[in-house]
């Protein structure tokens, strides 16, 4: 995190000894690559790790500061004097809109993707905050989670590579293989259709439905 520009703060121990109790960045900025440094991979795994949480049991919260990829606000914190100012960026509106316009900027390129997975979770009925969820096991590369099925057999697949690295899909775990054989299944984005053959590219996010 001190890598991707965020600051730790810590809490001094009875001993003497120092504990690290929080991470100050935005959460964009903490997905700006692993622990081997920066990577091209931010916006994607940024995408997939909200992606993961749009898809589970219960009601989504999204705080501004994700829907619109906000950078840590540096300049905040020496205002204040607080760490915590690194998150709590407080946007012109006029500023704003020129970066969601621009289709040049991590701003524009989240706030449409994430718009565009709310829109399909909005219209998707296995999405229901207490439908039926199972984790299916999975390589460990992947994570998958089914959702239903519902009362008139409707189901869905969610698959993320978690990864850096393409995944194969020979390779996603025998559970998820019998699960893909199973159903006949469709990408929930039209515009994306599903190809049960090849790799999940990283951090790949797909959104799959079988109606029995």
């Amino acid at each position: 995190m001190h890598k991707f520009g965020g600051f730790v703060s810590m809490r001094s121990n009875p001993d003497g000894s120092d504990t690290p109790y929080e991470i100050n960045i935005t959460w964009f900025e903490a997905m700006r690559g692993t622990r081997r440094g920066p990577d091209p991979w931010q916006v994607a795994r940024f995408l997939c790790s909200q992606a993961i949480m749009l898809s589970l049991q219960g009601i989504p919260a999204l705080y501004i500061h994700t829907l619109t990829g906000t950078l840590n606000d540096v300049e905040g914190v020496e205002r204040s004097g607080r760490l915590r100012s690194i998150n709590r960026r407080r946007w012109q509106r006029s500023e704003l809109d020129l970066l969601l316009d621009s289709p040049s900027t991590p701003t524009h390129d989240v706030f449409h993707a994430l718009n565009r997975l709310l829109d399909q979770r909005r219209q998707e009925p296995c999405f229901h905050p207490n439908a039926a969820q199972r984790v299916v096991v999975s390589a460990p590369e992947l994570l998958a989670v089914e959702r239903g099925p519902l009362h008139d057999g409707r189901r869905l697949l969610a698959l993320y590579n978690v990864t850096d690295l393409p995944l194969p899909l020979e390779n996603v775990g025998e559970a998820v293989t019998q699960a893909l054989e199973k159903h006949a299944w469709q990408a929930l984005d039209p515009s994306n259709p599903w190809i049960p053959e090849g790799t999940l590219p990283p951090y790949t996010v797909r959104w799959l439905v079988a109606d029995r």
